[in-house]
């Protein structure tokens, strides 16, 4: 591919991202509860691209920063000795008064364009337990996601910090998280269907677009 060309699908995806809606992205429903130590967080949003891309999206946790402010770090790291594919997560926030940095390594289960499910280690990460769970329902254009955290943290949190004080922070968080998902997922569209060199004659292209698609596929 010659470097104009080059420059030139570059500066088409970077315009075409930059003009795209961030406020399609809808959450249905979210709810927060907390037993004594125990929070868990349920919601479902909808994302206005196809589920392909939006399991993209949220399996690039080398990139997740783009997804929260939060997201101090977050990377692959070694694998498991099983080959079980593992993360690190540094994340920074505050609720009210009180701040944390939360350090977190887990392991993952991914079902390709179906299911991500991050389990806490606890002896390296600040949990006593965590899960995770996104599910992705094929919605056509658009993609509903049902999300889930329980989280045990090993640190104290103040009786105060409760239901509602959580809910209030995650109401402005979790719709601005839908957005940049929502915009990652369209983003990781475009770079797909550009052509990647306009020299390419016509079967070229084809193929590449569908070998492309092929690992995107369960």
């Amino acid at each position: 591919m010659s470097k104009f060309n080059t420059l030139l699908q570059i500066g088409v995806i970077l315009t075409v991202a930059a003009v795209l809606p961030l406020h399609a992205a809808n959450i249905e429903t979210l709810t927060v509860q907390r037993n004594h130590e125990l929070i868990n967080v349920v919601a479902s949003m909808i994302i206005e691209a196809p589920r392909p891309f939006v399991y993209q999206a949220l399996s690039d946790y080398d990139h997740f920063s783009e997804m929260s402010d939060s997201f101090v770090e977050s990377r692959f790291v070694e694998p498991a000795p099983d080959g079980t594919p593992r993360i690190y997560t540094k994340i920074e926030g505050c609720i009210w008064f009180f701040c944390r940095t939360i350090n977190r390594y887990a392991r993952l289960e991914m079902e390709p364009i179906i299911r991500i499910v991050a389990t806490v280690e606890p002896e390296l990460s600040d949990a006593d337990y965590a899960r995770e769970e996104w599910v992705f329902e094929d919605l056509g254009a658009a993609t509903r996601v049902y999300y889930k955290h329980d989280l045990q943290p090993n640190f104290w949190v103040p009786p105060g910090i409760g239901v509602w004080a959580i809910s209030s922070v995650l109401s402005r968080t979790t719709l601005k998280a839908a957005q940049r998902i929502e915009k990652m997922a369209i983003r990781n569209q475009l770079e797909l269907e550009t052509p990647q060199d306009t020299e390419q004659d016509g079967a070229g292209a084809d193929d590449a677009l569908q070998d492309n698609a092929g690992s995107l596929a369960p």
